[in-house]
């Protein structure tokens, strides 16, 4: 009964870290593309900037 107990919960903690860890590598994908795109503005600005 005791070890049941130990097992839903280390089950339970398993999902939310695997959760969170999904969430946290979406997130750092998505961050990913914002900064290249912002350093494509970037330099597309000093391109125009020179001209």
């Amino acid at each position: 009964m005791e070890s049941d107990k130990f097992f839903v919960v280390a089950i339970v903690m398993a999902i939310i870290f695997t959760g969170l860890a999904v969430y946290l590598f979406l997130l750092d994908r998505k961050l990913s593309r914002i900064e290249k795109k912002q350093s494509e503005m970037m330099e597309e600005l000093k391109r125009k900037e020179q001209e």
